[in-house]
């Protein structure tokens, strides 16, 4: 199969993962149409040539982002201080003020709003999912329920962002030729791209962020040279969030620059990762599939904190061991929904207060200190296993 990214044919299957449910964040109103939600097979994939990981099973023809898509963050106060300071720092460092920013997969627009308001910008958010009523009336922001094409190159930009969604898009070579062409005559527009890095998920085997809806995964190398080999000056390329977050900044070139960025790792380093995760990732599934049996024969309540797309890399595994009935998150467009192929129903912090679990496991152990006081506010004082 050819890479999505460079379309070279040189490239190998390492990680199968069978019956993953094709949706992670959809609002599903009931169980039956939670466990009716399709399952598919998962193939992770490397390509020799650029370093760049993809689903070459991935199915195309699904439906995934336009029917109660849910992915606002913005109730979290750790995740609003994580984005407002990196908002800010970016603003600084480009001085982008009384700009126009275009965001492509807005979401429900909370990155777009803190943007503009920081930098006193004008924004256009372009996500078919994108819900409204969900911000604060703001006249400087408009969105557009659609697809981002080569069309919306017309809307005037000095800076384009793209937040996690790029490890949503198949064939990213069509993407990113697309926003290069619809910038042609704007040599001096800023270009941001954050998308999880793999490089932490193959280092710690974190195989609860490997699931359907994430096609696409980028190490610091496989993205820079997406870009640079599309005719992209790289301008910074690091990670944030405890490393779980790749951020590259860029703009237009006038040639291919075969010159590496300083952080690009070469593809020989990334294999090696990928070699030792095939190793390690099925010797670190057993030691939870053991850790979770003991606590079903130990009669604890296990509840999980965090839903979406980690919730079910998780539960992907290990939920026919019947040991976590209860999913907890703080967003409330979530609750009360059951989880796609999963068929558990997301609850609010509030439910625990009655509950009382023994564990809670953390989806994201960014959010650890956060969730620990709301816990100790309820009185609860279960045990933390932060992932």
């Amino acid at each position: 199969m050819k890479c999505t990214n460079c379309r070279s044919s040189d490239t190998e299957v390492f990680f199968i993962l069978k019956n993953a449910p094709v949706q992670s964040i959809v609002t599903i109103k009931t169980y039956e149409d939670a466990v009716a939600v399709p399952k598919k097979d998962l193939s992770l994939t490397f390509c020799h040539n650029c370093g760049f990981i993809f689903n070459s099973t991935f199915d195309t023809s699904l439906d995934l982002y336009t029917k109660g898509y849910e992915d606002q963050q913005g109730f979290s106060g750790t995740w609003m201080k994580f984005i407002t300071d990196f908002t800010e720092r970016f603003i600084d460092k480009y001085d982008i003020r009384n700009k126009t920013i275009i965001e492509i997969g807005c979401g429900k627009g909370d990155f777009l709003q803190v943007i503009c308001k920081l930098g006193n910008n004008k924004g256009i958010g372009i996500d078919p999912a994108y819900v409204p009523g969900r911000l604060e009336e703001n006249p400087n922001l408009r969105f557009i329920r659609e697809f981002y094409t080569e069309s919306h190159g017309d809307l005037p930009a000095d800076v384009i962002v793209c937040r996690h969604t790029m490890e949503h898009i198949h064939d990213n070579l069509t993407f990113i030729k697309t926003i290069r062409r619809a910038i042609e005559k704007n040599p001096e527009v800023i270009v941001l791209i954050e998308v999880p890095s793999i490089v932490r998920i193959l280092r710690i085997n974190a195989f609860w962020d490997i699931f359907y809806e994430h096609c696409s995964y980028f190490s610091p190398g496989s993205l820079s040279r997406l870009f640079r080999w599309n005719k992209f000056e790289i301008l910074d390329n690091y990670l944030e969030y405890d490393n779980q977050y790749l951020f590259l900044e860029a703009k237009p070139a006038q040639e291919v620059i075969d010159m590496p960025h300083p952080d690009e790792e070469p593809v020989p380093e990334l294999k090696k990762y990928v070699d030792q995760f095939v190793i390690s990732v099925n010797d670190e599934l057993e030691r939870w599939k053991e850790r979770l049996l003991q606590m079903k024969k130990d009669n604890k309540k296990v509840v999980i904190w965090g839903g979406g797309s980690k919730s079910v890399g998780f539960l992907t595994h290990f939920n026919d061991l019947n040991v976590i009935k209860h999913v907890v998150d703080i967003n409330p467009h979530m609750q009360g929904n059951f989880i796609p192929g999963i068929g558990i129903q997301y609850v609010p912090p509030k439910f625990l207060e009655s509950y009382r679990p023994d564990s809670v496991i953390i989806m994201n152990g960014v959010y650890e200190k956060e969730i620990q006081k709301m816990l100790l506010e309820m009185n609860l004082n279960p045990e933390l296993i932060s992932l």
